[in-house]
């Protein structure tokens, strides 16, 4: 969406958007794809995920992205963010936050370690080609900064 005003680099010329940037759904979608997608954001800090085994899941961008993730450490005390999507129905494999011995969806039981890698389904352990590394959890980027963790 190209913007239908100029924005003046000196902020002595600086005037207020025009007021349909402020309640035009189109002009969210847009922010939302070109600034906030693209730009890291706080969701916590390390204290949410102290001790190995920790979960703490939230929803990025609520409103904006609406995309349920969740910050894990595992036993060898590393951090991880992971949607929090199970591939294989979409049921959420984490929604509170909690210390736990495993992610596990609530549909068919699959059970996935802090780190994403997918660990069992009840009655598929003879399956051909299964699991692949299509039944991980996808891997989300995420920086910190002294204790502030970012997305």
């Amino acid at each position: 969406m190209p913007l239908p005003w100029t924005i003046d680099p000196d902020i002595r010329r600086a005037s207020t958007l025009p007021a349909e940037v402020y309640g035009d759904p189109r002009w969210l979608a847009a922010m939302r794809d070109r600034v906030f997608a693209r730009s890291w954001q706080l969701v916590a800090d390390t204290d949410a995920v102290r001790v190995p085994g920790s979960t703490h899941p939230f929803t990025l961008l609520e409103g904006v992205l609406d995309e349920p993730l969740v910050l894990t450490r595992d036993t060898q005390d590393r951090l991880h963010c992971l949607s929090t999507v199970c591939t294989h129905r979409g049921t959420l494999v984490c929604e509170h936050g909690a210390v736990l011995p495993a992610l596990r969806c609530r549909y068919h039981g699959r059970r996935f370690a802090h780190d994403g890698r997918f660990l069992s389904m009840p009655e598929f352990e003879g399956a051909e080609g299964f699991p692949s590394p299509a039944d991980d959890l996808p891997k989300i980027p995420f920086g910190a900064w002294g204790k502030l963790l970012f997305v």
